[in-house]
């Protein structure tokens, strides 16, 4: 006795057998990028950059700013909070 006895038979088994396996394999890789948090004040400041004291916009507090650890596909999640007397644009 037979079990398949038409080759679309066998390629409607193959193709669930693919399927399942591809599920299956959904199911157990669900990895994601770690995400990185960070909470951030804008204000004046004094700073001496060349042993001069002037005025300078610090973060949380320092000059330079806190240093970010990172790697690539890091999630960076930067909550910043400007109290400064204008707009404040950080890029890097």
């Amino acid at each position: 006795m037979k079990l398949i006895n038409k080759p679309s038979q066998l390629r409607s088994l193959l193709s669930l057998f693919c399927s399942i396996l591809l599920l299956l394999e959904l199911a157990f890789v669900a990895a994601e990028d770690p995400y990185r948090f960070f909470d951030w004040t804008i204000t004046y400041g004094d700073i001496y950059p060349l042993g001069v004291k002037q005025q300078g916009i610090l973060i949380n507090g320092q000059f330079p700013g806190p240093e970010i650890y990172s790697v690539t596909n890091d999630n960076l999640i930067i909550n910043v909070h400007n109290n400064l007397t204008e707009p404040f644009l950080l890029s890097w």
